[in-house]
């Protein structure tokens, strides 16, 4: 039986989503001590610069590329908007 072949969109989803519950398993897994990070701190730290990179290189795929990836780049931000709305209600 052939496996259907998955949109790049619904890859970009399931990388976000997979990242983001990894990081959510590791903060309740590893708890911190004293003042450093736990292990979901520090894939939210890492999550910023793997995230802007994807996104760069789906820019770079949407201005010469022959495919459109402009549905990915707006995932991309609906995604970085949703942490920060999420961040900032939970930083109050």
């Amino acid at each position: 039986m052939k496996m259907p072949k998955l949109s790049k969109e619904n890859i970009l989803i399931a990388f976000y989503t997979i990242y983001i519950l990894i990081a959510g398993i590791a903060y309740e897994l590893f708890p911190t001590h004293g003042n450093t990070p736990n292990g979901g701190v520090l894939l939210l730290y890492l999550f910023i610069p793997i995230s802007i990179i994807y996104f760069m290189v789906h820019l770079v795929k949407q201005l010469y590329g022959n495919q459109s990836y402009a549905k990915c780049l707006l995932i991309h931000g609906v995604v970085w908007l949703s942490i920060a709305v999420i961040l900032s209600t939970f930083a109050k």
